[in-house]
Protein backbone atom coordinates (compact mmCIF):
# COMPACT_ATOMS: atom_id res chain seq x y z
CA UNK A 1 0.00 0.00 0.00
CA UNK A 2 1.47 3.37 -0.97
CA UNK A 3 2.47 5.92 1.65
CA UNK A 4 0.65 8.62 -0.34
CA UNK A 5 -2.60 6.67 -0.22
CA UNK A 6 -2.27 6.07 3.53
CA UNK A 7 -1.56 9.78 4.05
CA UNK A 8 -4.70 10.81 2.14
CA UNK A 9 -6.93 8.22 3.76
CA UNK A 10 -5.92 9.14 7.31
CA UNK A 11 -7.44 12.61 7.02
CA UNK A 12 -10.38 11.28 5.01
CA UNK A 13 -11.07 8.65 7.67
CA UNK A 14 -10.94 11.27 10.43
CA UNK A 15 -13.49 13.47 8.64
CA UNK A 16 -15.77 10.51 7.89
CA UNK A 17 -15.38 9.34 11.48
CA UNK A 18 -16.46 12.75 12.73
CA UNK A 19 -19.49 12.60 10.44
CA UNK A 20 -20.49 9.16 11.68
CA UNK A 21 -19.87 10.24 15.30
CA UNK A 22 -22.04 13.33 14.81
CA UNK A 23 -24.78 11.17 13.29
CA UNK A 24 -24.71 8.62 16.12
CA UNK A 25 -24.62 11.30 18.83
CA UNK A 26 -27.57 12.99 17.12
CA UNK A 27 -29.43 9.69 17.06
CA UNK A 28 -28.83 9.13 20.77
CA UNK A 29 -29.94 12.72 21.56
CA UNK A 30 -33.10 12.19 19.49
CA UNK A 31 -33.87 8.96 21.35
CA UNK A 32 -33.43 10.80 24.63
CA UNK A 33 -35.83 13.52 23.47
CA UNK A 34 -38.37 10.95 22.24
CA UNK A 35 -38.49 9.40 25.69
CA UNK A 36 -39.16 12.71 27.44
CA UNK A 37 -42.81 12.88 28.37
CA UNK A 38 -42.91 16.63 29.09
CA UNK A 39 -41.69 17.75 25.64
CA UNK A 40 -41.81 14.93 23.10
CA UNK A 41 -39.98 15.34 19.82
CA UNK A 42 -41.97 15.03 16.58
CA UNK A 43 -40.38 12.43 14.29
CA UNK A 44 -39.38 13.18 10.69
CA UNK A 45 -39.19 10.48 8.01
CA UNK A 46 -37.25 12.86 5.79
CA UNK A 47 -34.56 13.39 8.42
CA UNK A 48 -34.43 9.70 9.34
CA UNK A 49 -33.99 8.46 5.77
CA UNK A 50 -31.56 11.18 4.72
CA UNK A 51 -29.44 10.30 7.76
CA UNK A 52 -29.68 6.58 6.93
CA UNK A 53 -28.62 7.42 3.36
CA UNK A 54 -25.69 9.49 4.61
CA UNK A 55 -24.53 6.82 7.04
CA UNK A 56 -24.56 4.25 4.26
CA UNK A 57 -22.88 6.66 1.84
CA UNK A 58 -20.06 7.48 4.28
CA UNK A 59 -19.37 3.79 4.82
CA UNK A 60 -19.55 3.04 1.09
CA UNK A 61 -17.39 6.06 0.24
CA UNK A 62 -14.63 4.75 2.47
CA UNK A 63 -15.04 1.30 0.88
CA UNK A 64 -14.93 2.63 -2.70
CA UNK A 65 -11.98 4.93 -2.09
CA UNK A 66 -9.87 1.99 -0.94
CA UNK A 67 -9.65 1.02 -4.63
CA UNK A 68 -7.61 4.17 -5.26
CA UNK A 69 -4.54 2.34 -3.99
CA UNK A 70 -4.61 0.33 -7.23
CA UNK A 71 -6.01 3.02 -9.54
CA UNK A 72 -3.93 6.11 -8.70
CA UNK A 73 -0.21 5.47 -8.73
CA UNK A 74 0.76 9.17 -8.52
CA UNK A 75 -1.15 11.56 -6.31
CA UNK A 76 -1.54 15.25 -7.05
CA UNK A 77 -2.82 18.03 -4.82
CA UNK A 78 -5.97 18.03 -6.98
CA UNK A 79 -6.65 14.31 -6.23
CA UNK A 80 -6.03 14.90 -2.54
CA UNK A 81 -8.26 17.98 -2.42
CA UNK A 82 -11.08 16.20 -4.26
CA UNK A 83 -11.14 13.23 -1.87
CA UNK A 84 -11.01 15.48 1.20
CA UNK A 85 -13.72 17.75 -0.25
CA UNK A 86 -16.02 14.77 -0.71
CA UNK A 87 -15.55 13.72 2.92
CA UNK A 88 -16.15 17.30 4.11
CA UNK A 89 -19.36 17.57 2.08
CA UNK A 90 -20.66 14.31 3.59
CA UNK A 91 -19.86 15.62 7.06
CA UNK A 92 -21.65 18.92 6.32
CA UNK A 93 -24.83 17.16 5.19
CA UNK A 94 -24.95 15.25 8.48
CA UNK A 95 -24.26 18.45 10.45
CA UNK A 96 -27.13 20.22 8.69
CA UNK A 97 -29.60 17.48 9.61
CA UNK A 98 -28.65 17.17 13.30
CA UNK A 99 -29.78 19.99 15.62
CA UNK A 100 -27.03 21.52 17.72
CA UNK A 101 -29.41 22.62 20.46
CA UNK A 102 -32.03 19.92 21.01
CA UNK A 103 -33.85 22.05 23.61
CA UNK A 104 -34.92 24.48 20.88
CA UNK A 105 -36.31 21.76 18.56
CA UNK A 106 -39.72 20.15 19.07
CA UNK A 107 -40.50 19.14 15.48
CA UNK A 108 -37.87 17.56 13.24
CA UNK A 109 -40.03 18.20 10.15
CA UNK A 110 -39.96 21.95 10.83
CA UNK A 111 -36.23 21.79 11.52
CA UNK A 112 -35.60 19.94 8.25
CA UNK A 113 -37.69 22.38 6.23
CA UNK A 114 -35.84 25.32 7.79
CA UNK A 115 -32.46 23.81 6.77
CA UNK A 116 -33.55 22.26 3.47
CA UNK A 117 -32.03 24.87 1.17
CA UNK A 118 -28.61 24.44 2.72
CA UNK A 119 -28.96 20.67 2.80
CA UNK A 120 -29.98 20.34 -0.86
CA UNK A 121 -27.31 22.79 -2.00
CA UNK A 122 -24.67 20.62 -0.34
CA UNK A 123 -26.36 17.47 -1.72
CA UNK A 124 -26.07 18.88 -5.27
CA UNK A 125 -22.40 19.66 -4.62
CA UNK A 126 -21.87 16.08 -3.39
CA UNK A 127 -23.32 14.69 -6.63
CA UNK A 128 -20.97 16.85 -8.71
CA UNK A 129 -17.97 15.84 -6.57
CA UNK A 130 -18.98 12.18 -6.88
CA UNK A 131 -18.95 12.46 -10.68
CA UNK A 132 -15.54 14.17 -10.51
CA UNK A 133 -14.30 11.40 -8.21
CA UNK A 134 -15.47 8.78 -10.69
CA UNK A 135 -13.84 10.69 -13.55
CA UNK A 136 -10.57 10.81 -11.59
CA UNK A 137 -10.65 7.01 -11.34
CA UNK A 138 -10.75 6.42 -15.09
CA UNK A 139 -12.48 9.13 -17.09
CA UNK A 140 -15.69 8.65 -19.06
CA UNK A 141 -15.08 4.92 -19.70
CA UNK A 142 -14.95 4.35 -15.94
CA UNK A 143 -18.15 6.37 -15.37
CA UNK A 144 -19.99 4.45 -18.12
CA UNK A 145 -18.61 1.19 -16.73
CA UNK A 146 -20.13 1.83 -13.30
CA UNK A 147 -23.56 1.45 -14.87
CA UNK A 148 -26.66 3.56 -15.15
CA UNK A 149 -27.66 2.87 -11.54
CA UNK A 150 -24.52 4.60 -10.31
CA UNK A 151 -24.07 7.58 -12.62
CA UNK A 152 -27.83 7.91 -12.98
CA UNK A 153 -28.03 8.52 -9.25
CA UNK A 154 -25.75 11.54 -9.67
CA UNK A 155 -27.95 13.04 -12.37
CA UNK A 156 -31.15 12.30 -10.46
CA UNK A 157 -29.48 13.66 -7.32
CA UNK A 158 -29.02 17.06 -8.94
CA UNK A 159 -32.71 17.10 -9.94
CA UNK A 160 -33.71 15.97 -6.42
CA UNK A 161 -31.61 18.80 -4.98
CA UNK A 162 -33.39 21.34 -7.19
CA UNK A 163 -36.84 19.99 -6.24
CA UNK A 164 -35.93 19.80 -2.55
CA UNK A 165 -34.52 23.32 -2.56
CA UNK A 166 -37.88 24.69 -3.72
CA UNK A 167 -40.47 22.36 -2.19
CA UNK A 168 -42.02 23.22 1.20
CA UNK A 169 -43.88 19.87 1.35
CA UNK A 170 -42.42 17.43 3.86
CA UNK A 171 -43.93 14.44 2.04
CA UNK A 172 -41.91 15.31 -1.05
CA UNK A 173 -38.72 15.35 1.03
CA UNK A 174 -39.62 12.10 2.79
CA UNK A 175 -40.32 10.34 -0.51
CA UNK A 176 -37.06 11.53 -2.06
CA UNK A 177 -35.10 10.47 1.03
CA UNK A 178 -36.64 6.97 1.05
CA UNK A 179 -35.97 6.49 -2.69
CA UNK A 180 -32.38 7.74 -2.36
CA UNK A 181 -31.71 5.45 0.61
CA UNK A 182 -33.09 2.39 -1.20
CA UNK A 183 -31.14 3.31 -4.33
CA UNK A 184 -27.93 3.58 -2.28
CA UNK A 185 -28.62 0.16 -0.73
CA UNK A 186 -28.99 -1.37 -4.20
CA UNK A 187 -25.82 0.29 -5.48
CA UNK A 188 -23.88 -0.47 -2.32
CA UNK A 189 -24.67 -4.15 -2.11
CA UNK A 190 -25.23 -5.06 -5.74
CA UNK A 191 -22.95 -2.87 -7.82
CA UNK A 192 -20.06 -2.22 -5.40
CA UNK A 193 -16.68 -3.52 -6.47
CA UNK A 194 -14.98 -6.28 -4.55
CA UNK A 195 -11.69 -5.48 -2.90
CA UNK A 196 -9.21 -7.90 -4.42
CA UNK A 197 -6.09 -7.67 -2.33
Amino acid sequence: MSDQFQHVMVLTSIILGLGITNLLLGLSAAIERFTETSRPLRFSWATAFWLAYLFLLMVLFWWWEFRLVEILKHWTLWNYFLIISYAVVLFLMVALLIPKDWDRVDDLNEYFLAKRRWFYSVLALSQVIDLMDSYMKGGLPYIRGTGILTWGMNLVGIVVAAVGFRSPRIRTHSTMAIVFFLWAVIIGFDVSPLLHL
